[in-house]
């Protein structure tokens, strides 16, 4: 069950999640669940150490013991999540494992009172047993959401893999940017142009295809860095609009040394 959830941002640019199916959300909580069982099995055998250094005492002490040992389940079961929620943007081992991640609707990242609210409503999901209520209310909801995502505003969606500048690849249609004035000089409009090579060209042309499918953060970043290591090729300064400047040093590039809107 996988579906796309676009989100649109203030620059008017759609950015499109797929939403994570019941299948691999079930293989994910396997492996956390897994786990987190681990672990309360150490902290049962911890308790378990206590009572027995206690000894004669356990007997009176043995309810309170008892007791504490079950607060302290609950609270590793819930603070599991919690505390990779926040470590990791929205991934626990598990979902790290299988490339999902919890966002908020609209993209955003989780916050605390999001993985909370979630979090407590895990064990209403759970019921009757291994997340049964939990799983036919992901099939029901049209992005696969259980109650606690509900509750908390939040979806699973799966990650692809990170793009950097050295992932850019060449090879597709010449990428589009604004026509030059009718009035430009003859001469290029951008300094020190003879220094550049192909390879940034269609490193920046690669930029300029692919930036519509990229998240803000990343696509900031992206162009931030691009911009930085063409002013460096060229001799310029630092300054000005990170995208503008690539779209420029494309349109320039290409009227002087790649006419046909290829590499040279």
């Amino acid at each position: 069950m996988e579906d796309l959830y676009a989100v649109e941002t203030p620059e008017v640019v759609a950015i499109y999640y797929t939403v994570a199916g019941a299948g691999s959300r079930c293989l994910a909580a396997a492996v956390d669940t897994l786990l987190i069982l681990l672990l309360q099995v150490a902290l049962g055998a911890v308790v378990v150490g206590v009572a027995g250094v206690a000894g004669s005492m356990a007997d009176l002490f043995g309810p309170l013991i008892l007791a504490i040992w079950v607060l302290l389940s609950f609270a590793l079961l819930w603070s599991y999540y919690l505390a990779f929620d926040l470590a990791w943007s929205g991934q626990s081992p598990g979902r790290r494992l299988f490339g999902l991640r919890v966002i908020r609707e609209g993209g955003r990242p989780i916050d605390f009172s999001a993985s909370a609210i979630r979090n407590l409503l895990r064990l209403v999901d759970f019921l009757p047993f291994f997340y049964g209520l939990g799983v036919l209310v992901m099939f029901a909801d049209g992005r696969a959401r259980r109650l606690g995502d509900l509750a908390a505003g939040t979806l699973v969606v799966r990650e692809g893999p990170a793009l950097t500048l050295d992932a850019l690849s060449s090879g597709a249609a010449p990428a589009a940017v604004p026509p030059r004035a009718l009035d430009a000089p003859a001469a290029p409009l951008l300094p020190n142009l003879h220094l550049a090579r192909a390879d940034d060209y269609e490193l920046a042309q690669e930029f300029l295809r692919r930036r519509d499918d990229l998240g803000g953060e990343r696509r900031a970043n992206l162009a931030q860095d691009l911009a930085a290591a063409l002013r460096a090729r060229l001799g310029l300064p630092s300054g000005g609009d990170p995208e503008r400047f690539v779209e420029h040093f494309v349109r320039e590039y290409r009227v002087f040394y790649a006419p046909d809107g290829a590499g040279s």
